[in-house]
Order: C-alpha cells, then sequence, then structure tokens
C-alpha cells in the first residue's frame, strides 16, 4: 500500500490518501476530493481525459507513484 496526501495528488490539504495500486489511490483520493474540495472534484471530472493539464497531471501522478515507498 501506498500513501499521499491530498496536496501530492495536485489537491488542496494535507489529507492521507491510500491505495494498493494506481488505480486505487486515484479512486480514493477522488473520493476524497469530491467530500472536502466539491468545487475542485467537479472541475476535474469535467475535464476531458485529452486535456493537456489532464495528461501533465497523470505523467506526475505516474512519476509519484514510483517513487512513493510502500508503507
Amino acid at each position: 500500500m501506498k500513501t499521499m496526501t491530498c496536496k501530492d495528488l495536485g489537491g488542496m490539504c494535507d489529507h492521507p490518501v491510500s491505495g494498493d495500486t494506481e488505480e486505487a489511490l486515484m479512486m480514493n483520493g477522488m473520493q476524497h476530493l469530491e467530500e472536502a474540495h466539491p468545487e475542485m472534484a467537479a472541475s476535474v471530472k469535467a475535464m476531458p481525459k485529452d486535456d493537456p493539464k489532464m495528461v501533465e497531471w497523470v505523467e506526475m501522478f505516474k512519476k509519484k507513484w514510483a517513487e512513493t515507498p510502500e508503507a
């Protein structure tokens, strides 16, 4: 399992988000975003997957995932 903060994922706070896989951590991060930062979650959900900002985020996330140690 790996843990990152909301800020590590591009969010606004230091809430820890964990997951066993990249997909699980992203899903848990979105759940936190929806609960704690609903306006930001709506903005993310409205963004097309091929939007340059989304593509850049995915690349950043994959890099951070690889660098984050298992806990």
